[in-house]
């Protein structure tokens, strides 16, 4: 009998019948294998004093005289701890990262876990408010991390494909697809005066807690083009 052949005809050794392997790989599997690695998970953890809210009212003369026992009472309860979470990418070697500053923000621990499961204990080196911007540094002793090229986001065209990365409810490395929907959208526009910003509109889906998801884009070579700053349920 000949090999891969059963013998009867019409049919086909299940051998045959395998699917042939994969030989290329889309634009988004590339442009994701390119940044993936260096978009992490980052991890908060800040403590606030359980009745804060109520310490001001004690400078209310009213409030003072009849409820000052009580707020008093009140306000020695112990703090809380809260946690939040959010996303960022390595920028350098050397261990700098790049987030939100709404991310980090009255954070006493920061904590950034990479996708291959290294985590790191980081120090916020800056931020700027207004652009919701900020840098964390870790200390890797010498071990490689990955680096996430940079693009420029002024080469971007509307239509240009666009892949956001991030890590909504710690789910790391959730990857959408879009494209710009629209270029130099001012802060204005969208009812934020005070940021002084423009804005890379994009319809790709981006979860509401996957803070500092990264737009990646293909035409460029799967290089980052921006940091996502706002979402259309924050306005």
């Amino acid at each position: 009998m000949v090999p891969g052949k059963t013998g009867i005809p019409g049919a086909v050794a299940p051998a045959e019948r395998l699917p042939k392997a994969r030989t290329s790989a889309s634009f988004v599997t590339a442009a994701v294998q390119t940044v993936g690695p260096a978009v992490v998970r980052i991890d908060t953890e800040h403590t606030v004093e359980a009745n804060e809210g109520l310490l001001p009212l004690l400078e209310d003369p009213m409030f003072k005289k009849f409820f000052e026992h009580e707020l008093r009472k009140n306000a020695r309860e112990p703090p809380v701890l809260q946690r939040g979470q959010g996303s960022g990418f390595i920028v350098s070697a050397e261990g700098l990262l790049i987030t939100n500053a709404h991310v980090v923000k009255g954070a006493h621990k920061v904590t950034v876990t990479l996708t291959d499961g290294r985590s790191y204990t980081a120090t916020v080196k800056g931020t700027d408010d207004l652009l919701d911007l900020a840098v964390l540094k870790i200390e890797n002793k010498g071990k490689n991390l990955p680096v996430a090229p940079l693009g420029v986001s002024s080469e971007l065209q509307v239509g240009d494909w666009v892949i956001a990365v991030g890590n909504p409810v710690g789910l790391d490395n959730t990857v959408t697809l879009g494209i710009v929907s629209s270029l130099n959208r001012s802060s204005a526009e969208i009812g934020i005066p005070e940021k002084r910003l423009n804005f890379i509109q994009t319809d790709a889906a981006i979860n509401v807690r996957a803070a500092a998801c990264v737009l990646s884009c293909p035409c460029a070579a799967g290089r980052l083009c921006q940091l996502n700053l706002l979402l259309a349920r924050d306005l």
